[in-house]
């Protein structure tokens, strides 16, 4: 190739990148502002503007660590050394074959994963290119697990959660002054957690990398701010002639609409990966002009990945919200934090393990949690094999579009 069609590859490959995080935006914003939205403690307009700001903010600082995972970690890089066009050619192709599945799926309503789908493209092209042998099924294995881990124990999370707000508040006789008491320890803990994910080793991309003793003292601070700060705003609370349990829920709005921007947080951390760790690689590729075993992936591409994934959010993200939020159980702002912050837990851990877990399996499995600790009659049986069907579909579909862009992509360029 020549340098016009590197550079002609290079603004299809930016542009795809955005493309995708357009889609990912839209089609996962239903992970962390459904219950949000659901429940009333926010409108759709604000839901997809908090949701915008926090993707933005996760995907800048914490989403390098799944990036890398899904850049080298499913198809041996170093396997197209002698051939680093088709290599540069197959990443596009995964992030064009994944964009356009999960822009159907939205324009459908169903809430897939994108993590499921960028993972089916890179394999897709992997098998057609190399073969079985060149695919790091270790990886793949360690991938796939984590599907299943993650929204079990995401869901276990919001179950033991949900389970101590029902038996410590909402079948007190005074549930509004046992609000007042534990209520702050809730967001002294969303505090926490939230402070300790991101300053622990995640804010390398600013160069800011803190040894665990000072992230953990640090955040331990934050969260004694947020537990003072809940507790003087439930003081002032003022009871009303109404039904207390009612007044409960109407409480725990700000926890329900923190508990969303930290999941939204979390997503944009773990999903930006999905459009710009094939792009990273092109990027490299076109720079050294060789296959490389590690790349460092650009500050000026995870801005652009937060920002398709804001865009996508606040102008197609209401399209999938009611699936998640209204159809698979009845939420509620005690409901929605407890599924909110298992989800933002689960998801954070895990991208700071390189886990590319799928937000929407941790979402879904947390709601279901929530909606376990009521019984089982509370659950949407159908509408959960819907999406479960969705998500079968994700990966071979994904693949396939993947497999039919490359052969055009190779027509076209080599």
């Amino acid at each position: 190739m020549d340098i016009h069609l590197f550079i002609l590859i290079l603004v299809i490959s930016l542009l795809a990148a955005f493309y995708s995080a357009v889609n990912i935006g839209a089609n996962d914003v239903a992970n962390s502002m459904a219950t949000s939205v659901a429940s009333g403690a926010l409108t759709i307009k604000k839901a997809v503007v908090v949701a915008a700001i926090c993707n933005f903010i996760g995907a800048v600082l914490v989403g390098t660590h799944v990036a890398n995972t899904i850049r080298k970690g499913l198809v041996d890089p170093m396997q197209f050394g002698d051939r680093p066009n088709l290599f540069l050619l197959g990443m596009l192709a995964a992030v064009l074959g994944s964009s356009l599945w999960v822009n159907l799926a939205t324009y459908f309503k169903l809430p897939v994963s994108t993590t499921h789908s960028i993972i089916g493209g890179v394999l897709g092209f992997g098998l057609i290119s190399v073969g079985f042998a060149g695919i790091q099924w270790k990886v793949v294995f360690y991938v796939v697990l984590s599907w299943f881990i993650s929204p079990i124990f995401g869901g276990i999370i919001a179950f033991v959660l949900f389970s101590v707000i029902k038996k410590f508040i909402l079948s007190s006789p005074e549930p509004i002054e046992q609000t007042r008491k534990i209520g702050p320890f809730f967001a002294g803990m969303v505090g926490f957690i939230l402070a300790l994910s991101v300053i622990y080793k995640g804010l390398k991309n600013l160069h800011l990398d803190l040894p665990f003793l000072e992230a953990l003292i640090i955040s331990l601070c934050i969260g004694l701010l947020c537990f003072f700060i809940g507790s003087v705003l439930l003081r002032k609370y003022k009871e009303r002639e109404e039904d207390p349990y009612y007044q409960v829920e109407k409480m725990a709005n700000p926890l329900q609409v923190l508990s969303a921007g930290f999941q939204a947080f979390s997503q944009g951390a773990n999903d930006v990966a999905n459009a710009i760790g094939p792009v990273a690689a092109i990027w490299a590729i076109i720079q050294t002009q060789r296959v490389e075993n590690t790349v460092s992936v650009p500050i000026e591409l995870l801005v652009l990945g937060g920002a398709g994934l804001a865009f996508g959010v606040y102008t197609w993200g209401y399209r999938v919200m009611e699936t998640v939020g209204k159809k698979i159980t009845s939420i509620t702002p005690t409901r929605g934090f407890s599924a909110g912050f298992g989800t933002a837990a689960t998801v954070l851990l895990c991208s700071r393990l390189g886990m590319p877990v799928s937000t929407t399996h941790v979402a879904v499995g947390n709601i279901i949690g929530v909606g376990l600790a009521r019984g089982i009659s509370a659950i949407n049986l159908d509408v959960i094999k819907k999406i479960f069907l969705a998500w079968i579909i994700s990966l071979p579909a994904a693949g396939l579009f993947t497999v039919a862009i490359y052969f055009v992509l190779r027509l076209v360029f080599l």
